[in-house]
């Protein structure tokens, strides 16, 4: 991607006020890209954004439209599982291009990775984050239009939780999507990876469940070190007698492996960031560092 690249806008999850949309359009006008929509953009389902025929359809014609770079997601909320047995890995790894989202659109990221082997970028959502300016503008542009690896991203209020180093490929993404997969084809190994996790509004039990979820499934056995997100609202009340942080550490102390807490990508309560999964990092006490460019 490069200035004046198009990208495609697609809903691959739940609807979409297009006052929103319009808002996130013009700021990645502002940015310097063409920006296309897809055609079924507004549609409205049940609690979803039109039939999943509608949307897997806005997803091939902007995927296969030789003038569009990148599919930007609208927004999260429910649906990407949808399209997930309707999507040809074939044809993505034949026509790759950059693809941005996160919540539930953990789902299509994953399967990209998973089934074509490519690259894709957890971070801010067209009618969400890019609609309020709620993003690292400059983060968001490096990463995805540098061919130089982008370099370290070292954030003030992370807490080591587990100290130590460590360094493979970034993968994860929204917990309660990672955790809704386990058991399907859908995931990649997480083997030898840097795990990043975040959600929101998640109790701590269920934060709890969701891991063990993972554990239960052998998904955290070969994990080299993990990343937690900002995690907002996940508390079971402001009473509870004890942090997130304390859980977390406590839950992922026999893994001896490095943990990071307070990364903010995806819900967040800062700026958010945008990750590419896939690239290999390090992380440490204070950040990540990406190792690799994530475009040519």
């Amino acid at each position: 991607m490069r200035a004046g690249s198009v990208i495609g806008v697609v809903a691959p999850a739940s609807p979409v006020r297009q006052e929103f949309i319009d808002r996130g359009v013009a700021e990645l006008e502002r940015l310097g890209f063409r920006i296309r929509v897809g055609k079924r953009l507004y549609h409205r389902g049940r609690y979803t954004a039109g039939t999943a025929e509608d949307r897997l359809q806005d997803w091939i014609e902007l995927w296969e439209d030789p003038d569009v770079s990148a599919l930007f997601c609208a927004r999260g909320g429910y649906g990407s599982m949808d399209l997930l047995t309707r999507l040809s890995p074939e044809r993505a790894r034949e026509n790759p291009k950059v693809v941005l989202g996160s919540s539930d659109v953990t789902a299509v990221l994953l399967f990209l990775m998973s089934g074509a082997g490519l690259v894709s970028f957890h971070g801010p959502m067209v009618a969400q984050q890019i609609a309020r300016g709620d993003y690292d503008r400059e983060n968001l542009l490096r990463v995805l239009t540098s061919t130089e690896a982008p370099g370290r991203i070292a954030i003030e209020t992370t807490e080591p939780l587990h100290d130590g180093a460590a360094e493979g490929p970034l993968l994860g993404g929204c917990l309660s999507i990672v955790a809704a997969l386990a058991g399907t084809h859908f995931l990649p190994s997480f083997d030898g990876a840097i795990l990043f996790l975040e959600d929101t509004q998640t109790k701590p039990y269920q934060i709890d469940r969701m891991l063990t979820q993972l554990r239960l499934a052998g998904l955290l056995d070969g994990v080299r070190g993990l990343v937690f997100g900002e995690m907002p609202g996940c508390e079971q009340h402001p009473d509870q007698g004890y942090t997130l942080q304390e859980m977390l550490r406590d839950w992922t102390s026999y893994l001896h492996v490095p943990v990071l807490f307070g990364f903010p990508s995806g819900h967040t309560r800062s700026k958010g960031l945008t990750l590419p999964l896939g690239v290999p990092v390090r992380l440490d006490g204070d950040g990540l560092t990406l190792l690799e460019s994530a475009v040519s």
